[in-house]
């Protein structure tokens, strides 16, 4: 299975709809956002709630990757260059791609560029996977 995110500079969250991720539905938990009774203002200037968050699994270029997602019924999965950035990696925008490197320049994975977005397609894991390894 896989998962098409978009590379977004102006998301503060990683954030994606449920539907996306097919068997992580059971995994969703309250975050603190959605305690709040927060929303996400969307490109419309719609304001959608937060449903809580959910832990993905996923891979890119080999490389296993954990990350939190807020959950938001929007219309494409988002991953935040300010939460990549804060996990101690680089963002680096050209023409026809973005790539997010490790603090040693090693590619970690690659956006191609698309009509104006930067788009990369990641295997997405079993959630069982990472509720098995916290245990």
């Amino acid at each position: 299975m896989e998962i098409e995110l978009t590379l977004d500079s102006g998301c503060c969250e990683h954030v994606l709809d449920i539907v996306d991720v097919p068997g992580y539905a059971n995994f969703i938990v309250e975050s603190a956002g959605s305690r709040r009774g927060q929303h996400f203002v969307v490109g419309n200037c719609e304001r959608v709630p937060n449903e809580g968050q959910v832990m993905l699994n996923m891979e890119c270029e080999g490389i296993p990757l954990q990350s939190t997602f807020q959950v938001a019924e929007i219309t494409r999965p988002l991953l935040s260059v300010g939460r990549v950035c804060d996990q101690g990696l680089d963002c680096i925008f050209r023409k026809d791609e973005a790539l997010v490197c490790d603090p040693d320049g090693g590619v970690v994975c690659r956006f191609a560029r698309a009509g104006g977005l930067y788009i990369a397609r990641l295997k997405l894991k079993s959630p069982e996977l990472f509720a098995r390894q916290v245990r």
